[in-house]
């Protein structure tokens, strides 16, 4: 294999972490960025275990150079009624992308959005980590979800907080919206698989009212 570059080039970068490339990066920027994360993680006192080893890493890279390209995943915006798989996929990447950036930033609702993302999409290694870095700068819900002793159920409802602050937002937010419903009704939300189907059910494509706050009642 390759060795590991002494420096990551930043649109390199940019352009993988938003969905641009497809092709799979040499394996010496893989292990160039996974060696960065890792120090980060050591140097700000995270937890580097859940972002794996150079060996796992190596493992991972070797199957996805050897397999075929497999049809994306399409989580998240992916509205049947509205919305194209691969544009969906697409949105939901770039959504995803965002929040790694500023979380690697010290955003921590960054990092706590991630974490309910990854828990309502079943990776809990990667929510722990989100977590961890949210709770520590001193995010609430963050703390709450640690403490929960049903995180999943509790990210659900905050999912569809979400997705009500959204949907208030108006149009230019409705697909991020969409998002968040859709993660927390595929864990059951009963309130959130309700909007999803108003939303769908809109003539024309324009959004209805959302429905009002609690605090606002």
């Amino acid at each position: 294999m390759q060795g590991t570059p002494k420096e990551l080039p930043a649109s390199t970068l940019n352009d993988i972490l938003n969905g641009k490339r497809e092709r799979l990066p040499d394996w010496g920027l893989v292990a160039s960025f996974v060696a960065v994360c890792r120090r980060h993680a050591e140097q700000t006192g995270l937890p580097a275990g859940p972002l794996g080893t150079l060996e796992e890493w190596a493992a991972r890279w070797r199957a996805a150079r050897n397999e075929p390209p497999a049809r994306p995943r399409v989580t998240g915006s992916y509205d049947p009624y509205t919305t194209p798989p691969d544009e969906a996929e697409r949105r939901t990447t770039r959504t995803v992308a965002r929040l790694v950036r500023l979380a690697g930033d010290g955003d921590p609702d960054a990092a706590c959005r991630l974490a309910i993302i990854d828990l309502l999409t079943g990776d809990l290694a990667e929510a722990r980590y989100w977590i961890h870095a949210a709770a520590r700068r001193g995010h609430p819900d963050a703390r709450a979800l640690a403490a929960h002793p049903r995180p999943v159920e509790l990210a659900a409802g905050l999912s569809f907080a979400y997705g009500e602050a959204c949907e208030q937002g108006g149009p230019a937010k409705l697909r991020i919206a969409r998002f968040y419903y859709r993660l927390a009704a595929g864990r059951g939300h009963p309130g959130a698989a309700e909007r999803l189907r108003v939303l769908r059910a809109v003539p024309f494509g324009k959004p209805l009212p959302a429905p009002p706050r609690a605090d606002d009642a």
